[in-house]
């Protein structure tokens, strides 16, 4: 009995603990989350159970749900700036997997060293008091955009290895977009049954629902989702990343009800999956100088693929110091990098031999950035504050 319950304990203990501590070293949880994975299952624990890989498939797909969650559609066509944010993206994800091939490296190792996420630069931002500054929305209509044009480029690498060049690829492709569509006619229903039973909805998105029927329902469409995708022959991952889209899309004043979303899923569901990730990771990757050697070389990589915003600096209506500031922080795609890797070892585009130094350079990338970010988020910030003093005399 002790040796069914004593994983789950230390792996559910650790993701209690591990956000105290990295909060103390000012350093993203799920970072630590893969580091702690790595100790635990070298050093602890002698296998893993039988029951790990599907909670770690569980965390996986509620962590791309709550990914499309943060994408607002209207938000980042509001603004004006939507073909420049694409256009950092776009730049990032036709360079850097042609230099990839260009050094006899994998193709698909460009595209995910060109990932774009928001996990890191969410909380960065509101750490440093900037998510409500002009810069804060340009840096976050930047990183969503390419959220999202990572997922669609997954999606059409997933279509292609599957197929090729063929009808059977476009087929797929457009069960995809089906499925989105199906996705938004549901919930355009369940907004029309909100809208007739406003008292019944408004319990559900309170805090006062004793048995959290909301939460359930929430549940049960993001896993809805990854089965669809699955129906049609694509990634679970993408399925619940848009229906998260869609779910934001439709439902647009969420307020404590989100909160509740994200306590299930960074307080249980999604550390199974960094923990996972973490569990992949053996001695001899960190202890070979080749493979460090390549992860150094692929943080800076990540770095280099990011400088985008540099060259629109002008359009986006920044200064040289906020465009730095801006490629440095999108360089900490941790989530998006990780979820590469484990989707291009899965369908075999990604050998295991360079899955282990990208899951490393998605650690070294998600602390060195944000650091190297937060002096000069105080300097801008600092700046921000002697302009708006002046406007005011």
């Amino acid at each position: 009995m002790v040796h069914h319950y004593l994983p789950i304990f230390l792996i559910v203990l650790g993701a209690a603990i591990v956000p105290f501590i990295a909060r103390r070293m000012r350093v993203p949880s799920a970072a630590l989350e893969i580091v702690y994975g790595l100790l635990l299952f070298n050093f602890i624990l002698d296998e893993r159970p039988g029951w790990f890989p599907l909670f770690r498939e569980l965390g996986l797909v509620y962590l791309m749900f709550i990914a499309g969650m943060e994408l607002d559609l209207r938000s980042l066509w509001r603004g004006g700036r939507a073909g420049w944010y694409v256009l950092v993206s776009v730049v990032s994800f036709t360079l850097t997997p042609l230099l990839f091939v260009a050094l006899g490296l994998p193709f698909f190792l460009g595209v995910a060293v060109a990932m774009i996420s928001a996990g890191i630069v969410v909380p960065v931002l509101k750490e440093t008091g900037l998510m409500k500054t002009p810069l804060g929305q340009k840096i976050m209509g930047v990183v969503l955009t390419g959220e999202l044009l990572s997922i669609m480029v997954l999606a059409l690498i997933d279509a292609y290895h599957k197929h090729g060049m063929t009808w059977l690829a476009a087929t797929d492709l457009l069960k995809l977009t089906l499925v989105f569509a199906l996705a938004v006619v549901v919930l355009k229903a369940m907004r029309l049954l909100a809208w007739w039973y406003p008292a019944r909805v408004q319990k559900v998105m309170e805090s006062e629902d004793p048995v959290e029927e909301g939460v359930r329902i929430v549940v049960t469409v993001a896993f809805a989702g990854g089965l669809l995708a699955i129906l049609v022959g694509a990634e679970a991952i993408l399925g619940s990343f848009l229906m998260g889209v869609v779910f934001t899309f439709v439902f647009r004043n969420k307020g404590r009800f989100e909160e509740k979303i994200n306590a299930l899923g960074f307080g249980f569901l999604i550390p199974f999956f960094f923990i996972g990730v973490g569990s992949d990771l053996t001695l001899d990757v960190l202890t070979s100088w080749d493979t460090v050697l390549l992860a150094v070389f692929l943080t800076l990589a990540v770095l280099v693929s990011n400088l985008s915003p540099l060259l629109v600096a002008r359009p986006l209506g920044l200064t040289l110091r906020e465009a730095a500031a801006m490629a440095i922080l999108l360089s900490a795609p941790l989530t998006m990098i990780v979820v590469a890797g484990t989707m291009g070892e899965r369908i075999g585009v990604l050998s295991p031999e360079m899955t282990g130094p990208l899951v490393l350079t998605a650690l070294l990338a998600s602390l060195l950035y944000p650091s190297l970010f937060r002096p000069l988020a105080q300097k801008v910030a600092s700046e921000e504050q002697e302009k708006t003093n002046q406007n005011s005399q």
